[in-house]
Parts: structure tokens; C-alpha cells; sequence
């Protein structure tokens, strides 16, 4: 059975989890430190499939701003994979680097980039399991 069983449970909860992260300094030294390449007006889009749901992060006013569902934006990056996995990932129980090699992540884009951030991915996967437990979603956690 699929951790999340709609496209809005995982907006719910994963989306609003990331607007929380959007509100870090981490997050705001990382905007102002990433230039878009050319064409380009978001950072990165995660593609979750079972169920269907697209996340995409841009840039607002200096601020990261999250986007859920279909739009328009152009990201750099895309990440695609089952939701299942992408929750693993936040929970810090999924290697991206190993997710990657064995195709259970999916990348279009300069993978560089993505790179970059994996340091600062050690201070985000314990916020994702204290906001679940925030948000009454221990269910999750197991």
C-alpha cells in the first residue's frame, strides 16, 4: 500500500513540508547563492508518481517559494520517481547517490547542482520526522 493515497495527502503533507524548509536561512542563503541558468525559472521540480503529484521549487521576491501541482515553471532540475521513494528520501532513509545508481531516482538536469545541497540535506532529513510527528503523521515515520 503506497505511503500516500492521494495526489493531495502528498501535497498536504509533503508539500507543506517543504514550504516550511522553503523558510530556513539554509534555504535563503541558497537562493541568493544559485543563478538559474538560461531559461530557466525554477530551481527544481520533484515528479512523484503512484500517486501522480509534481512539486516544483522557484524563487519569489528572494524567497523560495513552492509550487504544487501543474504550472508553467521551466526547472533546472527535475527529479522523478514513486512517492514512496521520494518519502524514504526525506526521511533520510534512502542514499541519493545509491537511489540514483540503481534508477530508483530518476534525473534530468545538471546533476552538479544537486550535489551541492547534499551537505545541507543532513539538517533537513530530522525536520522532516519531527514535522510529521508535528503534524500527527507518526504513521508515517514507521
Amino acid at each position: 500500500m503506497p505511503v500516500f493515497q492521494s495526489e493531495q495527502e502528498l501535497y498536504d503533507v509533503l508539500g507543506r513540508f517543504f514550504e516550511r524548509v522553503a523558510e530556513t536561512e539554509e534555504s535563503k542563503e541558497l537562493i541568493a547563492s544559485t543563478e538559474l541558468g538560461p531559461g530557466y525559472d525554477a530551481y527544481v521540480q520533484y515528479i512523484f508518481h503512484k500517486p501522480e503529484a509534481k512539486i516544483t521549487w522557484t524563487e519569489e521576491n528572494g524567497k523560495l517559494k513552492i509550487v504544487c501541482g501543474e504550472t508553467e515553471l521551466r526547472p533546472e532540475l527535475i527529479f522523478e520517481q514513486t512517492a514512496d521513494v521520494g518519502h524514504k528520501f526525506w526521511l533520510g532513509r534512502l542514499d541519493l547517490q545509491q537511489a540514483l545508481a540503481r534508477q530508483q531516482i530518476k534525473v534530468r538536469g545538471p546533476l552538479v547542482n544537486a550535489l551541492k545541497v547534499l551537505p545541507q540535506l543532513d539538517a533537513i532529513y530530522p525536520a522532516y520526522r519531527e514535522y510529521l510527528q508535528e503534524i500527527g503523521r507518526n504513521d508515517l515515520l514507521l
